[in-house]
Formats: structure tokens, C-alpha cells, sequence
């Protein structure tokens, strides 16, 4: 937990359970014990479990009465829920960003991209990649409401698409993500609001197909 020392003992606790659950090291129907997990991280089962109620405020965890908190189920309606209102919100992030973000800003990020083109074998180059796009994107929309909702969606996209590929992205996958990511990266040059919802919502549409066809061969598997 170190990564995250300048939060509350709290924080420290729900952050490290969240990246957790999002790259399914909690599996969904798993239950997460608070004397187990407090005895695993070092710390009371006070943090633990103001940690599991937040994880059950952005639906991460059910905590159920005389079981414990159970990590919730990825389903594909569940995705197609939490992509339609993805693609709602970033669609007016987007424009805001094509106004708004400066061609320094898109410098930095398009360094990134670069690498993961040249490397589509490091994964945690295209994590971090993607999250600095999609930083990028949101970050100049100032509705709080509207960032923490993204946020918090952002967070069950990511896990399922983890859970639907079990693991990091295959090459293919990482491949044809960057060359989504490198359209929107032309759109947001030209600084072009039509150009960037429009690249936006595309790459959006194809993840939400590759992670419906991941977990239909996960079922048929």
C-alpha cells in the first residue's frame, strides 16, 4: 500500500481492495472477510470496514447479513449498462476537451501512446496510457457530478474488460485499442469538438463489442 501514503489508513485500505477486485485478484461471488483482510494488511477491522462500505457505496461489494462482504458479479448486462452511460458522458467530456486541452497536454499523452505502439507487449504501458488519454479527456469538464460518475463507471469498465480477457490484453487487443486512441489523439489536434465525440464514441462502441465477445467465449469456454 504504499503508493498510497499520503491517504487516511482508510484510504489506503479501499484503494489497494478496489485495484483488487478490478484486476480480479477478488474474484465476483468472492467474500471478502474484514478480520482476514485486516489481519493481511496489518491494521484494525475499522479501516477495513469503512473500506468495504464505500466498496458497496460504487458497487463493487454486496455486504450481506451473517456472510461478510461478497464481491458483486460481472454480467453481460451489467456491461451494457455501464457502457451506455459511459458513452453518454464521455460524448460531453469529449467536446469539452477539443475546446479545452492544449497541444502540450496532447504532446504528453501521445509520448505515451508512442510507446505502447512500439511495446504492445507491455501491458502496464497501456495502462497507463489509457488512463492518461482518458485523464486527458475528462480533464476539462468541470461538473463534479459528471467526473465522479465517469470515474466510478470508468472503474466496472475496466474490471470487467479484466475479467472478460482474464488478464492483460492480448497484443491484438492492446494493437487495435491504440490505433483508436491514436484517432482521437489526430481529432483532439485539430481541436475539432465534432471530430473528437465521433472518435470518442467509436473507440467506446468497439470496446464494449471486444469485451461482449470476451465474455461469450468465457461462457462457451
Amino acid at each position: 500500500m504504499a503508493n498510497h501514503i499520503f491517504h487516511s489508513l482508510g484510504d489506503q485500505v479501499f484503494e489497494t481492495i478496489k485495484e483488487m477486485i478490478i484486476n480480479n485478484s477478488y474474484r465476483p461471488g468472492e467474500v471478502l472477510q474484514i478480520d482476514k483482510l485486516a489481519g493481511e494488511f496489518g491494521v484494525s477491522t475499522t479501516p477495513v470496514r469503512e473500506a468495504l462500505l464505500r466498496l458497496e457505496g460504487i458497487g463493487l461489494v454486496d455486504i450481506e447479513r451473517n456472510k461478510g462482504a461478497v464481491v458483486t458479479q460481472v454480467s453481460e448486462k451489467r456491461s451494457r449498462y455501464i457502457w451506455e452511460f459511459r458513452r453518454l458522458l464521455e460524448s460531453k467530456v469529449s467536446r469539452d476537451a477539443a475546446v479545452g486541452c492544449t497541444d502540450e497536454e496532447i504532446g504528453v499523452v501521445e509520448v505515451k501512446l508512442e510507446k505502447v505502439i512500439k511495446h504492445p507487449d507491455d501491458f502496464e504501458a497501456y495502462q497507463e496510457s489509457d488512463t492518461a488519454l482518458h485523464g486527458l479527456l475528462a480533464g476539462h469538464t468541470e461538473n463534479p457530478l459528471i467526473l465522479e460518475s465517469l470515474a466510478n463507471l470508468s472503474v466496472h469498465a475496466k474490471r470487467i474488460r479484466y475479467f472478460a480477457e482474464n488478464g492483460p490484453f492480448r497484443e491484438e487487443v492492446i494493437e487495435q485499442v491504440s490505433k483508436e486512441h491514436s484517432e482521437i489523439i489526430a481529432a483532439l489536434r485539430q481541436h475539432d469538438p465534432d471530430k473528437v465525440e465521433m472518435a470518442v464514441s467509436r473507440h467506446l462502441l468497439n470496446a464494449e463489442e471486444r469485451t461482449k465477445k470476451a465474455l461469450l467465449e468465457m461462457a462457451g469456454a
